[in-house]
Order: C-alpha cells, then structure tokens, then sequence
C-alpha cells in the first residue's frame, strides 16, 4: 500500500513539472524514512551524494558532452549538412537523405540528442523547404530522424550511463550501437526516397569540383571520431580515455582552424558543466530511489512472481516495451532509465536476454518516446529551433515513427545485428 501511495505521489509530482532528478529524491527519501526511520536516510544522503558519481568512468559524460560542445561552436554542422548535400542532394529525396547522413554524422560527433536536433533543426529544415518538401515533412524528420542517431551512434550518453548503471562494458555498448543506428538510417532514407517520387524534391546538382572542396574543412574532425571509436573498439583505452583525446582534439582542431576563441570555449565550458549538473543530479536522486527499491525488494519480488506466473518471455519483452513507450511521452530518457533499470533490469536478466542487445532496445525506445506528445522533448525544440508548430512537427513525424518502429521490431527478432560487433571485440 505505501508502494502503491509512492508511485501515486511520483506521478503527480511529475505531472506539476517538478524535474525527474527531485521527484526521485523526494520519492525514495519518503520510502526510506517509511520503512527504516530518519537515521537511515540521514546515512544514506551522508554518502549518496558523494558514491554514487565518484567513479573515473564517468568522467567519460562531460568529456563527451564538452567535444560535442567545441565541435558545435566550431560550425562543423552547417559544413557537414553542406558537404553532405552537394554528394547526394541531386538524386531523389536528395536533401531528405543528406538530413539523415548529416544526422548520423553529426550525431557520432556530439552523442546528444538534444543537441543535435537542435543544430540540424536550423541547419537542415531550410534546405529542405527549398527542395520543395513540406515544412510539416521536414521538420518531423529532422525530429525523429537526428535525436535517434545522435543516440545510437557512439559516443553516445544514455549507452554510457546504462553500462554503468548495470555494470556492462561501456565499449561493447557504444560499439552495439553502430550497425542498428546505421540500420536505422537506412530505413529513413528509404522511405524518403519513396516518398520524394511523388514529390520530385531534389536539389541540383554540384559539380565534382564543389563536391570535394566540401570536404576540407570536416575531415580532421572527421578523422578525429574515427580514431576514438578505434580507440574504443580495439581496446587501446577505455571510453574515458578516448572521450578525453576527443573533447582535447577537437579543442586543438577548433583552434588550429580558428574558429574558435576565449569567448567560445568558455560558453562551451559553461554549457558542458550546466549539463553534467543535470545528469549527476539524476543520478544522485535515483540512487536514492533505488536504495528504496532495495529496501522493499520488489525488485526480486516481481522476477520470481513473472517467473512463476508461465508468461511466455516474449509476451513478458513485449509489455516491456509497452511500459517504456507510455513512460517516453511523459518523461525525458535518462530519468526513465535510471528509475526503471532497478526493477527491469534483473527480470531482463532473468529470462535469459543479452543485456547488451537490451541497452540498444531500452535507448531507441525511450528515443521514440522523445517525438512523442504530450512531453517529446525533442519535438518542442525542433518547433523552437525552426518556427515551425508543434502541431506540423507532430503531423510530419508520425509516418517515421512508424519507420522507428519497424526498425525496433528488426533489432528486436535479429539480436545480432546489435551484437555481432561487440562479438568481435
């Protein structure tokens, strides 16, 4: 009863728009002090704040999220959007498909999902309009299409914090996300070139010239992605190392190309630190919640009860999958991760499936949530970043949430294609 009473209170505070991070601390600081007394929470907030983000391997986040941040203020975005388009913008669907490429590309370079809608929802959405596509298409495909790469590709932050809060390996992770991220991209592209031979939206056509003085100024950030996934997928260091000669070459690239300045890599800074307050404040709030989780034992409770009831562990996967769906309209994905994992995790375990194929599942759902109403986040700063209605955001992004979909039940019939590259590692 005081579980059911908890939960209830846990939606309602997230219902007034209280943030994830103090809804969770309130939740578990009431249901510590329920079960065990004041004491007990006094100890636990004691050393809480302090554990649960004391680990080197989180030092890969802000290191990430600061490379993404100096890769953005160097302007390498609008010249990968532009290189992009003058290789493929010719062909039908040209500009649809140089959004999903300069998507997938920008995405590898910042691992953020805001961050990237918010820079190809401005860079990309023009073009696209000049193509002849509807504002409604375009902006719904720059919403759906930029935030779900951004996350599957590497780096990618929702991975890392899944790894470390279930202890996997964080290489394997990123790694895992490369073929279903490129998986998806494709699906994108062609449905959009279905789509643009109705329309005939093109571009025309660059010369060869054009094509390749395109490329000299994104190939060394470029290089700089490919060798930290290297780093990363050999085994030459660890996801913090490579974020770490990341975030520093891209701060040598930016200078060396003069574009950047004081001013620039100090809001770059300001920025990072904003972000990574954020996410080490979710983290402190939901190791709070899981300590409740604990407590309770719920979490044991409901394997052995699902165990037991005879379900079918497709059947048990799928409602999984529901409860992520419904929990993505309500709330951003990395408070949904780290308030479900306690629970899900174990019973995922449990029946048997690989946890690293499950990451990839777990990150694309809740990045479908994102481009869902009533929250999806990532639909709002489309509609911010462009002028365009949320409402047309929504209408464009419906039939590729149905192309989302399709490429989530792949991945989930074909484990392998999120599993065969950490097999090789």
């Amino acid at each position: 009863m005081v579980l059911g009473i908890l939960i209830l209170v846990l939606i309602i505070l997230l219902l007034t728009g209280m943030p994830i991070a103090f809804v969770l601390l309130t939740i578990g600081s009431a249901g510590i002090i329920t079960l065990q007394g004041f004491d007990t929470l006094q100890g636990i907030l004691a050393t809480t704040a302090y554990r649960s983000v004391n680990s080197f391997v989180y030092s890969a986040i802000p290191l990430f999220v600061l490379m993404a941040h100096f890769i953005s203020k160097s302007k390498i975005a609008d010249e990968l959007f532009d290189s992009v388009i003058k290789w493929v913008g010719h062909v039908p669907g040209g500009a649809g498909i140089a959004t999903v490429l300069a998507s997938a590309g920008f995405g590898t370079l910042s691992g953020s999902s805001v961050a990237a809608t918010a820079a190809m929802s401005q860079i990309a959405i023009p073009q696209m309009m000049k193509a002849n596509y509807s504002d409604s298409f375009s902006a719904g495909l720059v919403a759906t299409s930029t935030g779900v790469l951004a996350a599957m590709i590497p780096p990618s932050v929702p991975l890392i914090l899944y790894g470390i809060q279930t202890e996997n390996s964080i290489g394997k992770l990123l790694v895992a996300g490369i073929l279903p991220g490129l998986l998806i991209a494709f699906f994108l592209c062609l449905f959009i070139v279905v789509i643009s031979f109705k329309n005939k939206s093109k571009t025309p056509r660059a010369a060869w010239k054009e094509r390749f003085v395109s490329l000299k100024n994104i190939w060394p950030m470029v290089i700089l992605v490919i060798f930290v996934l290297y780093v990363i997928y050999s085994g030459t260091g660890t996801a913090t190392e490579a974020a770490a000669f990341g975030a520093f070459g891209a701060l040598v690239i930016g200078l060396v190309m003069k574009r950047l300045n004081f001013q620039l890599i100090f809001e770059a800074l300001m920025h990072t630190t904003k972000q990574t307050t954020m996410i080490f404040t979710i983290i402190i709030g939901a190791h709070v919640f899981s300590y409740y989780i604990a407590m309770t034992r719920i979490g044991n409770t409901m394997v052995t009860a699902i165990e037991d009831s005879g379900f079918p562990t497709w059947g048990i996967l799928l409602l999984i999958i529901i409860l992520y769906l419904i929990m993505g309209m309500f709330m951003d994905l990395i408070g949904t991760m780290l308030l479900t994992i306690p629970l899900v995790y174990p019973l995922i375990v449990g029946l048997g499936y690989d946890p690293i194929w499950f990451g990839i599942v777990l990150v694309l759902l809740l990045e479908i949530g994102l481009v869902t109403p009533p929250v999806g986040i990532n639909l709002f700063i489309t509609s911010e970043q462009s002028g365009i209605s949320t409402g047309k955001v929504l209408g464009g992004a419906v039939p590729f949430i149905g192309v989302l979909l399709v490429a989530l039940l792949v991945i989930i019939l074909f484990p392998q294609i999120a599993l065969y590259l950490p097999s090789l590692m």
